[in-house]
């Protein structure tokens, strides 16, 4: 009987997730930029979706049904400005007016440098508090409607002592057009000088799958220019502007889930021919090949990589000896479930090669869950025929499979 002892060492069970954290920044002081932090997580799970882990905005604790319905994510943006606005003018710069920026794609980089990836992010509705003039009526404050014009559609607006908040959605977030508005209390040519802050956003984070990003924090940046002509345009008659401009940054972690079983006894393979023994021993032909099969079952949701290392070095296989120096090679081979593919294809007695730099690179077409594979020894003909030479000896050698989640 032939036997071969299969040590087979498997990297840790890893979580592998991704999350898009905002973390809202002190307000800057005058001439410094504003930045905040959008960040989410992915833990592993089936769908292969992130997890919104950014604080909401201020508003969605004026309008807390209203958020739980965007189809968007929301923060708070720490601008705050002086505006001065004039009541139905002609010019709508010099209504109370906003200008959102444009799609913006993002790159973000692997926080080791091995990877990259975009995202896509748009804002689809604007939020703000307008302190009112005290010197007109509550409803003359120039957010105080139902009907804001431009690229702009009328969600909410509370009003409160001498201050209204505003809920706008942006028609068109990847181009959107400038919107303006003047209160219904006001009166013609009314100029009204108004305090804003508490400004807050929707957004859309357009990101790349995860079941395709390796483990680990990615980040990125975009940067706004704030101001009359800029991405935040704010119309004309603004004064006191604590910040230029506006830095999003983007950070998203990925980390995947990856688990991998075999059944007892699986660190010893015994290799035989199709069949067993018995055919050969009684007198038949010689075996045409000694194989073993193991069965692996994999839960895993992001890329990996797979490699061996040998007792015995023999060329692209590992060897097996016996008692008198005399040595064949093994070849070892991987079947993965549907899956998981290598080079965009299917895995199915995929040869392993020896040592980490050659390590194969797998990916996820979608999550894989207790789903069954192989591992999968064989020694051909040729070689079957000179052990045939050793009668009774035993060929054994250690094989290191190593199934590396980490990459």
């Amino acid at each position: 009987m032939f036997s071969t002892k299969i040590i087979s060492a498997f990297t840790a069970s890893r979580l592998f997730s991704t999350s898009v954290l905002l973390w809202l920044l002190t307000a800057p002081l005058d001439g410094q930029t504003a930045e905040v932090t959008v960040s989410a997580r992915y833990k592993g799970n089936v769908t292969g979706a992130f997890e919104n882990t950014t604080p909401q905005a201020s508003f969605c604790s004026i309008w807390v049904g209203v958020c739980k319905d965007f189809q968007a994510f929301t923060v708070s943006l720490p601008l705050t400005y002086d505006k001065v606005s004039t009541h139905q003018a002609a010019n709508p710069r010099e209504q109370f007016y906003i200008k959102l920026p444009a799609r913006r794609t993002v790159q973000v980089v692997h926080e080791k440098g091995i990877d990259t990836h975009q995202l896509v992010f748009e804002i689809t509705h604007s939020s703000q508090k307008i302190q009112g003039d005290t010197n007109f009526s509550n409803t003359a404050n120039p957010v105080f409607t139902a009907y804001p014009q431009g690229g702009c559609s009328y969600l909410r607006t509370y009003l409160t002592a001498h201050r209204a908040y505003y809920l706008w959605a942006t028609r068109l977030p990847e181009s959107p057009s400038p919107c303006y508005s003047s209160g219904q209390g006001g009166q013609p040519k009314e100029v009204y000088f108004t305090p804003v802050s508490d400004m807050g956003i929707g957004y859309r984070l357009t990101m790349p799958s995860a079941l395709r990003m390796k483990q680990g924090l990615y980040r990125g940046s975009a940067s706004f220019t704030v101001g009359p002509g800029g991405d935040f345009d704010l119309g004309d008659g603004v004064s006191n502007l604590n910040s230029p401009t506006l830095t999003i940054n983007f950070e998203l972690d990925v980390q995947h889930a990856f688990v991998l079983n075999f059944p007892a006894a699986s660190d010893r393979a015994v290799l035989e021919p199709p069949g067993g023994w018995s055919r050969w021993l009684g007198g038949g032909t010689p075996p045409s090949r000694l194989e073993r099969s193991l069965r692996l079952n994999l839960w895993s949701t992001g890329p990996f990589k797979v490699y061996k290392t040998c007792q015995y070095d023999q060329g692209t296989s590992c060897g097996i000896r016996n008692g008198a120096g005399h040595q064949v090679p093994v070849d070892v081979a991987l079947t993965l479930p549907s899956s998981v593919q290598h080079a965009n294809a299917p895995v199915q007695r995929l040869t392993i090669p020896t040592g980490r730099a050659s390590a194969l690179a797998f990916d996820m077409a979608m999550p894989v869950a207790g789903q069954s594979g192989q591992l999968h020894f064989d020694v051909v003909s040729q070689h079957v025929k000179s052990m045939l030479d050793y009668p009774g000896s035993v060929y054994q050698g250690d094989v290191t499979v190593l199934f590396d989640a980490t990459l």
